[in-house]
């Protein structure tokens, strides 16, 4: 098990920390951290060469990062669901810290851009 806190930090200015819990896992040079917390479960897996961010439960998205690319985002809820493409601006990876800043289009209309981190706590 592992402690993380995931800070984020939208364009709207909406910044939000979280700590958590999670279940650790390191394959090859991929660390995966599974949790559970009030919007359901989710699972991080984060390498020097892309991170994936999925969530499970009420809201259900697929987001893969990788630096300087663009990637599809797809965001699923009871309400709607919408593919998004999301650009990975800035992307910093050590062993127990990841920064990410990213920007979410819609029809290549820049809706939001976010600025995220992960840290890995002793």
């Amino acid at each position: 098990m592992a402690r993380i806190i995931i800070n984020s930090l939208d364009s709207f200015g909406d910044n939000i920390s979280q700590k958590m819990i999670a279940k650790k896992e390191v394959v090859g040079d991929t660390t995966i951290f599974t949790y559970d917390n009030k919007y359901g479960q989710g699972e991080i897996r984060i390498s020097p060469l892309l991170t994936e961010i999925f969530k499970f439960g009420e809201v259900q998205s697929k987001l893969i990062i990788k630096p300087e690319s663009k990637t599809n985002f797809l965001y699923n809820t009871s309400f709607f669901t919408k593919n998004f493409d999301v650009f990975c601006k800035k992307y910093f990876y050590s062993e127990n810290k990841l920064t990410i800043t990213y920007i979410i289009y819609d029809n290549n209309v820049e809706i939001n851009q976010l600025e995220i981190e992960i840290i890995e706590v002793q």
